[in-house]
């Protein structure tokens, strides 16, 4: 499985200047993988911890942090001398070992420019208690579900992601091409970008509906993990707030009438108390923090920066993994393969759009409704405001980007729906698959 971030972490391994890096993500990601085939390609010797299968490894933390002692019991571990100025060493689900997180700091004073990694799963929410989280002492970088172009590295269609990879103009997409990277499409929006369920929905694709059904109880058993994790971290009584949370995002999608977004209702959320903002904050806030859902305020009016005309009740949730949101939702893979979403189909579609945009710009992503206008989102890009209307069909009438440039007349906008690439008079028509390029080619 090759992923993006993998850039990242050369970078990292060569830059004179080094901390210890943190890997950050949801359950299941492929945060281990790619640090452990990190480590197989670019040193010679690597060494993982996995604090979640190995609680002796948590004794080696729990006195004093001497970093000398640590890494003489990590040799101890291992059986053979460790260098952590040569050799990567990386410490597997630190989040289940605060203490450990904590020594970051120590090593990062002792072996400065060594070669520390670590993975953590639900990192933000779940430590802190009686620890501190070494600011300054670390790198951070968070690792989300493969996009569509690490999915068709996977599926090895290598031709035609050079030719997304590469794209700078509508004349570099065929007919052709267009038409296969379609029907590829249909098949992430099945199994959404979560490693494992890639891997095996590419071994097995051959037999479409039998991958497919793998597929889907693959993703089932996953969204168990996370209400698994959601006690195991949270506690009983918040568990329950954050899993109703949770589970109440792809129903209200199934609200739209019309195919396009609304706000999140707060009403009703929660089965055995009031719902309200004040009430789902928190859950929210830690579903975000988690990396399981994406938020997205939206604006009345556009003014730079846009966080500062937004408001803290006003916003759009969306689940960080397209295929998670099909399996919830109950949608059978059929149904997408053949572009019938249903009640779905502006959303499932947008979720896409977003994971898209996200993974490759990191960047807060906002929305904009004024009357009955509305574009699903906008991003901020060298001091402009760029609009992005969604369309999951082939009509390519945005009344509602018609409007929104009469009134604000932006420089550049974004069309993004399932016709061909084309270039009009400031405005960028893009096809789905080349989402991630919105703000690339409007830079």
């Amino acid at each position: 499985m090759q992923r993006n971030l993998e850039t990242y972490l050369n970078s990292w391994k060569s830059s004179p200047k080094r901390n210890p890096l943190l890997v950050l993500g949801a359950r299941q990601v492929g945060k281990t993988f790619l640090l452990e085939n990190f480590g197989r390609e670019q040193f010679s010797k690597s060494f993982l911890f996995d604090f979640s299968q190995d609680r002796e490894l948590h004794t080696i933390f729990d006195k004093n942090l001497d970093v000398k002692k640590i890494i003489s019991d990590l040799s101890i571990k291992k059986n053979v001398d460790i260098d952590a100025n040569r050799d990567l060493v990386i410490l597997d689900e630190i989040q289940e070992c605060p203490r450990a997180l904590t020594a970051l700091k120590y090593l990062n004073k002792e072996i400065p420019n060594g070669f520390i990694a670590a993975t953590g799963s639900l990192l933000g929410v779940s430590l802190g208690v009686g620890e501190s989280f070494p600011v300054g002492n670390v790198d951070r970088v968070f690792l989300r579900p493969m996009n569509f172009e690490e999915f068709l590295l996977a599926l090895d269609e290598k031709k035609l992601h050079e030719i997304i990879a590469h794209y700078e103009k509508p004349s570099d997409i065929t007919a052709l091409a267009h038409g296969r990277l379609m029907d590829l499409l249909k098949y992430y929006l099945v199994t959404g970008g979560m490693p494992e369920i890639v891997a095996a929905f590419a071994s097995s694709r051959k037999q479409l509906n039998g991958a497919f059904t793998q597929v889907r109880r693959l993703q089932k058993n996953l969204v168990d993990d996370y209400l698994g994790d959601f006690t195991k971290y949270s506690g009983n009584i918040k568990s329950i707030r954050i899993a109703q949370t949770y589970r109440s995002i792809p129903s209200q999608l199934a609200h739209a009438v019309d195919g396009s977004s609304n706000k999140f209702v707060f009403n009703k959320v929660l089965s055995h108390e009031k719902s309200n903002f004040e009430s789902l904050a928190g859950p929210i806030e830690w579903l975000k923090s988690a990396g399981l859902i994406h938020q997205v305020p939206i604006c009345n009016h556009v003014a730079v920066p846009l966080q500062g005309v937004s408001k803290q009740n006003q916003f759009k949730l969306y689940l960080s993994d397209v295929g998670i949101l099909g399996q919830m939702a109950s949608l059978p893979p059929s149904s997408i393969y053949s572009s019938d979403y249903g009640t779905y189909k502006g959303y499932f579609i947008e979720n896409f759009v977003l994971q898209e945009l996200i993974a490759k710009h990191e960047k807060e992503v906002f929305s904009w409704g004024e009357n009955t206008s509305e574009i699903e989102f906008l991003m901020e890009s060298g001091g402009e405001i760029l609009p992005i209307e969604v369309k999951s069909g082939k009509n390519a009438k945005a009344k509602s980007l018609g409007v929104y440039r009469r009134k604000y007349h932006p420089k550049k906008s974004v069309l993004i729906s399932t016709l061909p690439p084309e270039q009009r008079s400031g405005l960028l028509q893009l096809p789905l698959y080349l989402a991630h390029k919105a703000i690339v080619m409007t830079d």
